[in-house]
């Protein structure tokens, strides 16, 4: 009797451990239409979010295709095998960004927001990474909790090596999102990014939720908690391999930052990238470390409003 007990609480607590992994507690809702101030360019144009859209994304998310790479942040050794921990000090921000800022733990990854080191210009430091393998095309996914601050820049990006940023999320507590697409190169427009505003129902901080982008030969769409909410045309314009970023920035265009931000942090608790499915074996993941040096050189931190 007593092992049938054991069995039976040990089944229920294993299986409470898969489903707290594997979903989202509660998806997160739009408060009303998305938003854009942005104007269409020749390498990216809005366009309305289709049914094959959110079709294609449940493919993805539905467990039947096997990612070319997946972790959950909870192995130290391989977060530095795998990942690019990077300084800088940008002097339009309020943090410095600092590799021990970005911390391994068994529930995921967390970029702390810590008092900046002595050689730091600001008063805090916050962490970016960049991922030591690139992929073109594909569904990119990763759970993620906003800090519970204003002032903090939350966002999940690419980088191509042709210079596009694509901003999969950037958000602002507690329910603001930006999506975007950049060019970092010339010759480019007075306006050179167009993006897309998104204000939800939900506290974003208070529970995980899933970011992601299907990335086509000719589209963008974005998703959150597997919900389509925008799309960009992009006419074949995007041509290089790209690297991925998880990043943290105290910065105005974020909110009034707090007088303590130091001990609210970002959390990820896993990332997904797959192969553009059907035809996985045209795009495989890519290792490419001499082209690591030049991703932050096309990152800039700006106000997406």
């Amino acid at each position: 009797m007593e092992k049938s007990f054991y069995l039976f609480f040990t089944a229920i607590a294993v299986f409470t451990a898969v489903q707290a992994q594997n979903t989202v507690l509660k998806p997160a809702t739009l408060a009303g239409p998305t938003t854009s101030g942005s104007v269409d360019q020749p390498w990216g144009a809005h366009r309305s979010v289709t049914p094959a859209d959110r079709d294609a994304i449940a493919v993805y998310r539905s467990g039947r295709v096997k990612p070319a790479f997946s972790t959950n942040f909870t192995d130290t050794a391989m977060l530095r095998a795998q990942w690019l921990l990077q300084s800088d000090d940008n002097h339009d921000l309020k943090s410095c960004r600092r590799p021990q800022n970005i911390v391994a733990t068994k529930n995921g990854l967390r970029l702390q927001t810590l008092m900046a080191p002595a050689d730091c210009r600001a008063q805090w430091s916050t962490g970016i990474m960049w991922s030591k393998f690139r992929q073109k095309y594909g569904f990119f996914e990763a759970r993620i909790r906003i800090a519970d601050i204003s002032g903090l820049n939350n966002a999940f990006w690419l980088v191509t090596d042709d210079r596009f940023e694509i901003d999969i999320t950037e958000i602002h507590y507690p329910d603001y999102e930006h999506l975007g697409l950049q060019l970092w190169r010339p010759p480019v427009s007075k306006v050179h990014g167009i993006g897309i505003g998104a204000t939800f129902k939900d506290d974003l901080s208070q529970s995980f939720h899933d970011f992601g982008l299907l990335w086509t030969p000719s589209a963008l769409v974005y998703e959150v908690d597997g919900e389509p909410i925008g799309a960009f045309a992009t006419h074949d314009s995007i041509s290089g391999t790209a690297a991925i970023s998880f990043a943290t920035a105290l910065a105005d265009f974020a909110g009034k930052v707090p007088d303590h931000p130091e001990g609210h942090d970002m959390a990820v608790q896993s990332l997904r990238v797959f192969a553009l499915q059907p035809d996985t074996a045209a795009h495989p993941l890519e290792i490419d470390r001499s082209k690591l040096s030049q991703q932050p050189e096309a990152v800039r931190e700006k106000s997406p409003r």
